[in-house]
């Protein structure tokens, strides 16, 4: 399930709706909370909105 939503996210942030994106690596996080390339995606859409504060902080769950 987790990777479904992942991959929703990364078709709608490839196609440049990265509020969705958001969404679904949000969905995809709160299935598999311990991946941390789901937060590295959500912080790239959450960057793509210039919505640094939320970028930083899942960037910072990455590492």
């Amino acid at each position: 399930m987790a990777d479904e939503a992942k991959a929703k996210g990364n078709a709608a942030f490839s196609s440049g709706d990265f509020a969705t994106a958001i969404r679904h690596f949000s969905e995809a996080i709160d299935l598999s909370p311990n991946n941390h390339v789901l937060y590295s995606n959500r912080s790239a859409a959450y960057a793509s909105l210039q919505n640094y504060s939320d970028a930083l902080t899942d960037a910072k769950k990455t590492v």
